[in-house]
């Protein structure tokens, strides 16, 4: 069967190029998912959205530069010749410039000293983060025009193409995750560079300006020659991951005789445990703390180079634990009565084991430890065995490796003491990067599900970092009484909040408090000088003695709050922050209304208190913007008013810019759209999957394998015959009813499924994706159609469809956090609808049989 019209003799080289095609398709996502991992360790998680960005910038970008290549075709007798030598010619150029730049890159990111965090101090960080993306944009911008060649000047094979494109996207995004499971960040380069040097090959083999195949050879021998030694420099020096001074790594590795004993690496997170005398830790230890109170010899465990505790010395002997009483996290223990010695306690989110050992100093009958990474837990039960005393090992402690959330849901038993305590570390507080990432342990719906399996008398016990101004810990006060209400329990007799110097807990019940807990409590709290923010009845003189606040937002907060009504309304939209409750349709603690106030007041005195993942995601999306613009306009300029047609049939003059207008809107809605499905169910399936690289992954992977196939599907009825206006129309309205769906059903279908075992849920989050397969069919089909119509123009198209793609990323994250996960959705369905109904205007252009070249027949009988 022959190819897209091509003759037997060119099926070969079409087929060299489409396994070319897919794999800088596979190469290029894979490389695009161990970026995330990298920024995910060297910067914080809400950096790692940037990379999604500057990708999509890279193809934005190749479209400029294919509309420059547009305009050099020769005359019309020559035109369809040289158009084929240039695009193996430049295709060959584009995927081994892709090769040769990926480790490259990847060395030269590492090497910038970009530090967002010092941007108000020291300008130069402008350029340091000019130097990022200039130098992370160069292998996408590469790979970006080998695609985009594949894609424009072959747009009768268009729909074929773009599935061998989709299908090696999805593959790359599966092999990235196979490779970071076996490999740390450095060493996975390699494999994705294997991927790229085979593309590169396959390009050279078939580059037509060369015509002779011995030539072709040799350039492509000098190709992989160049690569492999490239790849033999990177791995004799591979470079590490360059970690931000203000990691908590950073500062552990400053200690004095600090080293390194031990590191892991996984897909899922990288683990470093630290050793030297200066670690010791006690979050907020009360500064009256006896002598007695001092933790034993500790090592620090970081996970993706962020505090998960201390790994602390533990030979069975409980009185050296003493001083994990003097912290705010023992408070639920205090609350007990005497006679309920011999609780049960959930741990969630274990780590190093502190909390652990409080509840085994406190006689817990019972200690279920739940930690996700098990990377965490083969050092603690293997390597470290011996120094933490087999904590891990105790017949009183059944460890867990599952999510929190997700063991608490799929639990059948109840525990008398829920303890969620200090998940993110002190260094990501303070520089507040956790506003902007999503997290379902802190939502109305996690804390209905906590406190269901919670015994008669139980506790619930969350601990978060004090922050000035208070926001993340007044949330969880709101969030916590919204639990309540949607419980239909009276939240003013069920919550106590104690703070120290550095931390704040919130014990919740489902039961009345007690007096005599509330007096037990109260007494503890005096003693190392704690103050009870809020408990049942407390006198008006009683919050803010010890740790003294100029205005005590902590008592304001929780009267305004259990007032409800319109004192509860007003406190919320005077507050500098958003304490809306959390809910798992919008896990965040930012709102718009805060930006204001931070651009206007934010100085040198203010950086403690700035919310950075705001300002940068804000700093993104107007960069993005910017470029997209600059990328859409240039190529405009590029193409003149009339092109010399490419055959005497082709006389339509390029359309004017009321013409373009419908081209521009459609490919503008489709990248739009795309992005948002994309984000959408990346941030989602954060909450069902339980990692953000998990989600990364089997969303690139599934949506783009499952957009291939339905562009092989269109491919397959447009050689039928089938209208393509009308498929592209049905396609693009059933994305859009498809994703209305998700936007309301989603999270409810999801939720009751969270017990289901890891691979169970990642195979069912990829079903989820088969009904958006109709999502790879818009996109090619339009290109096919302008391409018989106006070629002159598919790469403006292609540019277009990038820059909204470049927008789109930041764009939804700033909608999520704004309006809710459902609202990036609702506007993905709106921008399908969009496209849609601009389907319609290709009905202006010439059909294509009014574009095909006269028959001999017709020539020959004078019509």
């Amino acid at each position: 069967m022959l190819l897209c019209g091509q003759t037997r003799r060119d099926s070969t080289r079409i087929k060299r190029q489409e396994a070319a095609l897919l794999l800088v398709s596979s190469a290029v996502l894979a490389y695009q998912v161990v970026l995330v991992r990298a920024f995910s360790i060297g910067q914080w998680h809400h950096l790692a959205y940037m990379v999604i960005s500057i990708a999509l910038l890279g193809f934005g970008a190749s479209g400029t530069l294919l509309a420059a290549l547009e305009r050099r075709k020769a005359n019309p007798a020559t035109r369809r010749a040289q158009s084929s030598r240039l695009q193996t010619g430049w295709f060959a150029l584009s995927a081994t410039a892709f090769a040769l730049t990926v480790p490259i890159s990847f060395w030269l990111t590492q090497q910038v000293p970009f530090e967002p965090f010092l941007m108000i101090w020291d300008h130069r960080q402008l350029l340091y983060l000019g130097c990022y993306y200039l130098v992370l944009f160069v292998p996408f911008f590469a790979a970006a025009t080998a695609i985009g060649l594949a894609l424009t000047r072959e747009s009768e094979c268009c729909p074929r193409l773009y599935a061998f494109n989709l299908t090696g996207s999805g593959v790359g995004a599966f092999l990235a995750v196979v490779l970071l499971s076996v490999a740390p960040v450095e060493w996975a380069l390699v494999g994705v560079g294997a991927l790229a040097l085979g593309a590169a090959v396959l390009a050279l083999l078939d580059a037509r300006p060369i015509a002779n195949r011995a030539g072709r050879r040799r350039l492509a021998v000098a190709g992989i020659a160049t690569v492999a030694a490239l790849t033999i420099i990177y791995v004799s020096h591979p470079p590490a991951v360059r970690l931000s001074q203000y990691k908590s790594l950073s500062y552990a590795l400053n200690l004095p005789q600090a080293r390194m004993v031990a590191e892991r690496s996984s897909a899922l997170s990288r683990v470093d445990v630290v050793a030297s005398p200066a670690i010791r830790e006690a979050p907020g230890l009360s500064l009256v703390a006896p002598a007695e109170a001092v933790p034993p010899p500790q090592l620090g465990l970081y996970v993706d180079a962020e505090t998960a505790g201390a790994i602390t010395s533990f030979d069975g002997d409980t009185g050296r634990l003493s001083y994990l009483d003097w912290s705010t996290t023992a408070a639920p223990y205090f609350a007990l009565p005497e006679a309920s010695r011999g609780v049960q306690v959930c741990v969630l989110g274990s780590g190093a084991g502190a909390s652990v050992l409080l509840a085994l100093l406190h006689g817990a009958q019972q200690v279920d430890a739940v930690e996700l990474d098990p990377n965490v837990l083969d050092l603690l039960q293997g390597r470290f065995r011996a120094f933490t005393g087999a904590l891990y090992s105790r017949p009183e402690v059944r460890v867990h490796r599952a999510e929190a959330r997700a063991f608490v849901q799929a639990a059948r038993g109840t525990w008398d003491i829920i303890d969620l305590s200090l998940l993110d570390s002190l260094a990501a507080s303070a520089v507040g990067v956790g506003a902007v990432a999503e997290n379902y342990l802190y939502t109305r719906e996690a804390f209905e599900a906590f406190l269901h399996h919670l015994r008669p008398g139980g506790l619930l016990a969350v601990t978060r970092w004090a922050r000035m101004p208070p926001r993340d810990e007044l949330k969880l006060f709101a969030t916590a009484i919204a639990a309540l209400e949607r419980m239909g329990l009276n939240p003013s007799d069920r919550l106590t909040m104690i703070r120290s110097w550095a931390t704040v807990t919130l014990l919740v019940k489902r039961e009345p408090f007690q007096a005599t807990e509330l007096s037990a409590l109260r007494r503890w709290a005096e003693q190392r000088l704690f103050d009870t923010c809020y408990s049942a009845g407390i006198a008006a003189d009683h919050p803010n003695r010890f740790n003294v606040l100029e205005r005590d937002y902590y008592a304001e907060a929780a009267r305004a709050f259990l007032a409800a009504g319109l004192r509860r309304e007003q406190f919320f939209r005077d507050y500098a922050f958003y304490l809306r409750p959390a809910t798992d349709d919008r896990p965040y603690f930012f709102h718009w209304r805060v930006l204001p106030l931070m651009l206007s007041t934010v100085g040198r005195s203010w950086v403690p208190f700035v919310e950075w993942g705001y300002l940068i995601l804000v700093a993104t999306l107007v960069q993005a913007t910017l470029l997209g613009v600059l990328l859409i306009v240039l190529p405009l300029a590029l193409l003149p008013r009339r092109v010399t047609p490419s055959e005497p049939a082709f006389t339509h003059p390029l359309p004017d810019r009321r013409a373009r207008l419908p081209i521009l809107l459609y490919f503008l809605a489709l990248g739009l759209g795309y992005l948002f499905v994309e984000m959408a169910l990346i941030q989602r399936l954060v909450f069902f999957l339980a990692n953000p690289i998990y989600a990364v992954s089997v969303v690139l992977a599934g949506l783009l394998f499952v957009s291939g196939m339905g562009s092989a599907w269109g491919a397959r009825q447009v050689e039928k015959g089938r209208s393509v206006g009308r498929l592209a129309c049905l396609a693009a309205i059933g994305v859009a009813v498809a994703v209305t769906v998700y936007a309301f059903g989603l999270r409810t279908a999801l939720t009751p499924l969270l017990s289901w075992p890891l691979t169970a849920r990642m195979a069912l989050s990829l079903a989820v994706m088969l009904p958006l397969a109709a999502m790879g069919i818009p996109f090619p089909l339009a290109l096919r159609q302008l391409g018989q119509t106006h070629p002159e123009l598919l790469p403006w198209a292609w540019a277009i469809n990038g820059c909204a793609s470049v927008v789109a990323s930041p764009l939804a994250t700033l909608l999520s956090l704004s309006t809710g996960l459902p609202s990036v959705l609702l506007a993905a369905s709106a921008c399908y609808v969009v496209a849609a109904l601009e389907v319609r205007s290709w009905q202006t252009f010439p059909t294509e049989a009014a574009c095909r070249p006269p028959r001999r027949s017709e020539r020959d009988s004078g019509r």
